[in-house]
């Protein structure tokens, strides 16, 4: 709590009878109650005057004046009179507008309540770390290197396009085309091996590339559930009417497949 001159030493203290109050006295207490509080001759109050100090013939107090917190101050004349006294005697302001005690190399700041010191944040000196940028360690502010840029790995092969990182699984996209057999019947199917094995197969769809039936356009569709290594593409042009025409020349198609790989 920060230290206050209590009262003014160089006002004269007069008694009742509008006399010097020579050899009366000053007496200091809690505010509001008569309990003696300590006053002090050193804003440091590394010298203690007690709770009541001695007023001189020449009408001020013989010593300093120094406290924190609030008092309750009495003037008492020689013979024990009580002339005057004064509560709640602070520090103007409250004790937050009190500069505390210089810190070396600090700077003045507040909590929100009282004005207190605190560090300087200054940044390092850059000497040396150029290309670095500005960091801190959680208690202190340093010159940090840049972490070397991610560049993913992006391959392309033929009609395969494979992204990622290294060291980590990548991206597949393969494409590819077949013709499906002229069967007879109203479906046909081809088995399609991709070019490279999936670990993990995301998605597989088919696409005729042209009306080669009399009875109209097939139906493209997945007649296995796709591996990692191939699936089994499927086209229907009665989807399940035996009056339907046939199949009676080659479906040409195109394929897409998405999944991760090594």
């Amino acid at each position: 709590m920060p230290t206050f001159r209590i009262l003014d030493p160089f006002p004269v203290y007069l008694n009742l009878s509008g006399q010097l109050a020579r050899g009366g006295s000053l007496k200091f207490y809690d505010s509001g109650t008569t309990t003696p509080r300590d006053v002090y001759g050193n804003p440091a109050k590394t010298v203690n005057n007690g709770s009541s100090v001695l007023i001189g013939s020449d009408g001020r107090p013989v010593v300093d004046i120094w406290g924190d917190g609030s008092y309750r101050v009495r003037l008492y004349d020689f013979d024990g009179t009580l002339v005057d006294e004064a509560d709640n005697v602070a520090i103007q302001g409250g004790g937050g507008t009190a500069i505390p005690a210089l810190v070396n190399g600090n700077f003045l700041t507040n909590d929100g309540a009282t004005l207190q010191w605190g560090a300087v944040k200054q940044v390092p000196d850059p000497t040396g770390s150029s290309g670095k940028v500005l960091g801190n360690d959680g208690a202190n502010l340093i010159w940090q290197s840049l972490p070397a840029p991610v560049t993913p790995d992006i391959t392309i092969t033929g009609t395969s396009l494979k992204v990622g990182v290294t060291g980590s699984q990548h991206f597949l996209i393969q494409t590819g085309s077949g013709t499906a057999p002229a069967s007879g019947t109203v479906s046909t199917s081809l088995a399609v091996t991709f070019p490279v094995p999936f670990v993990t197969v995301l998605h597989v769809s088919t696409s005729p590339t042209a009306n080669t039936q009399p009875g109209g356009p097939p139906v493209a569709y997945l007649a296995s559930a796709p591996s990692p290594t191939g699936f089994t593409a499927g086209f229907d042009v009665a989807e399940g009417q035996g009056a339907s025409p046939n199949i009676v020349n080659p479906v040409p198609f195109t394929w897409i497949a998405f999944g991760l790989v090594a």
